[in-house]
């Protein structure tokens, strides 16, 4: 399953359980100096959050506790980037860093996460969540310029997955379970009015959400039957919802970018030919396959440039890389980062322009 860190306490907790991998081609090796385009990518190498510029690494958590980059936007020669970071008393810190340097969201007293970033003009957007003061349940939210705005009461827990500002609309994804309820269902707040996407037939595992011009595309999986297997749907403008079905029975989009008329998605699920998990993207709902075992691969955020596809994310070790390893496909070619020395994830990657 995605390692993506499932806040303890939240729902049914699940701590970054890492697994991903292609079956072992060559690598492509990529010349910056001879390239049109800046290659970001954000994530963790040995509990350290970092990103990555054209292949070169910055770390940016303080190696004090363990810290992980979520998302990224760049903007202009600013680099920005939110995670987490865990301080010396355990506790999960929501973190922001512009260009390598962190600033903190929250006071560190109860465990936060800021899971991504949206810019518009001189106002930054950041949504997460954080645990209520004196109680275990988690609260979604969104800082605005680093003022918090919360947008659930403490009588249910909450994640805030994703946000985009249309316009003077602020629209945030993400899911919710009142306490008295098993699983978790896929939301949406417009401007802090709450809308659900699904019903509590499927439990919530994953978020995304784009603009393309005036218009908001949101994507969603969730778990639909006892074996865990997942369902990946999406949505224009909040309309009627478009379920992803490539004949297969385990399907988890992640990330969403939309090209034009063309709708990306960016993810995994189970492979046809052996037991691995299989990193993919859809385009249109159309699968295209970036891995094929022995081990498993996962595709955790995909960014188009031109008629480039680049999907980030990573693969698991096998009897010669004992750790996951870093890495994106450019059009189905894998460009590692790390060489499975320590363990590795990407979460984010974007492509600019020179």
């Amino acid at each position: 399953m995605r390692k993506y860190l499932y806040i303890a306490s939240l729902f049914t907790i699940i701590i970054f359980l890492f697994s991903g991998c292609k079956k072992r081609q060559k690598d492509e090796i990529i010349d910056p100096a001879t390239s049109a385009f800046d290659i970001y990518v954000a994530g963790r190498e040995g509990n350290i959050a970092k990103y990555w510029k054209n292949g070169t690494s910055v770390n940016l958590g303080s190696g004090s506790g363990s810290s992980d980059a979520r998302a990224m936007v760049i903007s202009g020669s600013d680099v920005h980037l939110v995670g987490y970071e865990i301080n010396a008393s355990g506790k999960y810190i929501a973190k922001y860093w512009k260009n390598g340097t962190a600033t903190s969201l929250t006071d560190g007293t109860k465990d936060a996460f800021a899971n991504d970033i949206f810019i518009q003009g001189n106002d930054i957007y950041i949504a997460g969540q954080e645990i209520a003061s004196g109680t275990s349940t988690y609260q979604a939210k969104y800082w605005k310029n680093g003022i918090p705005l919360t947008l659930t009461e403490n009588i249910q827990q909450a994640i805030a997955s994703g946000i985009v500002v249309s316009g003077n609309d602020v629209y945030v994804i993400g899911e919710r379970r009142n306490l008295d309820w098993l699983n978790p269902i896929t939301c949406y707040w417009k401007n802090g009015q709450l809308f659900d996407l699904s019903d509590r037939t499927r439990t919530a595992v994953d978020q995304a959400i784009t603009i393309s011009g005036s218009d908001v595309y949101m994507a969603w999986s969730e778990t639909y039957n006892s074996s865990g297997q997942s369902q990946t749907r999406y949505s224009k403008n909040a309309e009627t919802p478009i379920l992803i079905n490539d004949g297969t029975p385990d399907i988890r989009g992640n990330s969403i970018a939309v090209s034009g008329n063309d709708v990306y998605i960016a993810g995994f699920g189970a492979s046809s030919l052996n037991s691995a998990i299989t990193a993919k993207y859809w385009k249109n709902g159309t699968p295209v396959i970036l891995s094929n075992g022995p081990e498993s691969a996962f595709g955790q955020s995909i960014a188009i440039s031109g008629t480039d596809v680049y999907v980030a994310g990573y693969r698991d070790g096998n009897s010669n890389v004992q750790s996951n390893v870093a890495q994106y496909w450019k059009n189905g070619t894998v460009v590692s980062l790390t060489n499975g020395s320590q363990s590795a994830l990407l979460n984010k990657i974007i492509v600019v322009k020179k």
